[in-house]
């Protein structure tokens, strides 16, 4: 009896093994024949740059697919431009019946996650055309001036060197912490974009321009001042701050590291690329990947107390790489306020606030709002806080972003392309 109900455990165990095997195999050829059809590319397509730093190269084509071995949320063909965009080929010179408009920004307005005609700017020009051009009697163009890993500091230049030369009747620019941190690093520690040191152990270039102020005394108000901005500006002082920011001399140091650039990211295509600016990523095991997503969805899920209290001790001014997010606001405020005077003298400037939407509302989130609002208010530029309604999309269930990428996914792209056109609206007619 007993070697009868061994006998049975044995053969439920060997038929339980042989389905877990059998189902294993068939993920994974279903895994390598989706892989195949969706394939994944490692791309460089950014020229170093003496000024910005880098910029897309003219005239260039590649596929976006994200960083994972396989496209498994998007792929999209990019073509850039002959100024340097991602756009269709534009006139700098404009015609006397058209309005332009254009948005500055990173990654997040260049938008390479999806087809160009659902980026938020082509949307939007779209929507403007037919809305206003047989009312008005005028065509609409909105040209995209995103590039990916921008700082503001970088998206003042690029306003400078390129943008502002076809003379745009509207400049909104999409703002968020991801870049005010960027404007206070010189580096940019991505692939492609690395040196090696003497131990020849990578090491991150100082590729990025860095801005400074030159401020004596420090403009920086203590802590408590700072906490408490709505009594401050009641009592006019915020406003006091903005003057003797628009007083302070500004500069903006070139990237240190542009020749290393040059050579590292030359050696870089000949080792990972063959020589060229784009090669397939090379096939994996599918179990294996879904087994190291799920090891990793374990291991670092945070909740979101952890990281808020790890951001804020991140902007203390204590740790070695990051300042006080006090000065990191006031950098970042003194150059989206000289950029929005520039824009002033021909053109309207407004600011895309979608702080509280890539990072929850905390209170850093919530003061770098807050200062946006306060600035837009006195220096009368236009303030759009994309974030609300990005986060409402998000609590009702219909996310704006891909799920693994951070960038904005259709529903993002056609919210924000419907703020601006909201705002627009208000100015045409």
């Amino acid at each position: 009896m007993q070697h009868s109900k061994i006998k049975s455990f044995l053969k439920l165990l060997i038929a339980n093994i042989l389905v877990f095997f059998a189902i294993a195999i068939i993920i994974e050829i279903g895994g390598q024949v989706y892989s195949y059809l969706n394939p994944s590319y490692k791309i460089l397509p950014f020229a170093p740059h003496p000024v910005l730093g880098w910029r897309f190269i003219p005239n260039s084509e590649h596929i976006m697919t994200g960083n994972h071995w396989y496209a498994r949320e998007f792929s999209a063909k990019i073509k850039i431009n002959s100024h340097g965009f991602r756009d269709f080929e534009r006139t700098i010179k404009k015609d006397k019946n058209t309005i332009r408009i254009a948005i500055l920004g990173d990654s997040m307005i260049a938008g390479r996650q999806l087809d160009f005609e659902k980026t938020a700017g082509q949307l939007l020009e779209e929507k403007l055309k037919k809305e206003f051009s047989a009312k008005t009697g005028k065509n609409f163009e909105v040209l995209n001036f995103g590039v990916p890993g921008y700082g503001i500091d970088q998206m003042l230049l690029n306003w400078k060197h390129y943008a502002s030369k076809f003379n745009p009747d509207f400049v909104f620019m999409y703002v968020f912490e991801k870049n005010y941190i960027r404007t206070i690093s010189s580096v940019w520690c991505q692939r492609g974009f690395l040196g090696v040191d003497n131990l020849g152990k990578n090491k991150c270039l100082n590729i990025r321009p860095l801005p400074s102020i030159d401020a004596k005394p420090p403009i920086i108000l203590n802590k408590k001042n700072w906490s408490n901005i709505d009594t401050l500006e009641t009592s006019g002082k915020l406003k006091d701050v903005l003057i003797l920011l628009e007083k302070l001399p500004l500069h903006i140091n070139p990237p240190l590291d542009y020749e290393t650039f040059i050579l590292q990211q030359k050696k870089f295509i000949k080792k990972e690329l063959n020589g060229k600016r784009m090669k397939k990523e090379p096939r994996k095991i599918f179990l294996l990947d879904i087994y190291s997503k799920i090891k990793n969805k374990i291991t670092t899920k945070k909740s979101v107390a952890e990281e808020n209290k790890l951001r804020q001790k991140k902007y203390s001014g204590k740790t070695k790489h990051f300042p006080s997010w006090n000065k990191t606001n006031i950098v970042n405020l003194k150059l989206l306020q000289h950029l929005g005077n520039l824009i002033k003298n021909n053109g309207y400037f407004i600011i895309i606030d979608s702080f509280q939407f890539h990072n929850s509302a905390n209170p850093s989130t919530q003061f770098a709002s807050k200062w946006l609002k306060i600035l837009s208010r006195y220096s009368n530029f236009g303030y759009l806080p994309l974030y609300e309604k990005l986060n409402i999309s998000k609590d009702q269930g219909n996310s704006p972003r891909w799920k693994y990428n951070a960038h904005l996914n259709k529903t993002g792209n056609e919210i924000l392309a419907n703020s601006m056109f909201g705002f627009l609206e208000k100015k045409l007619n």
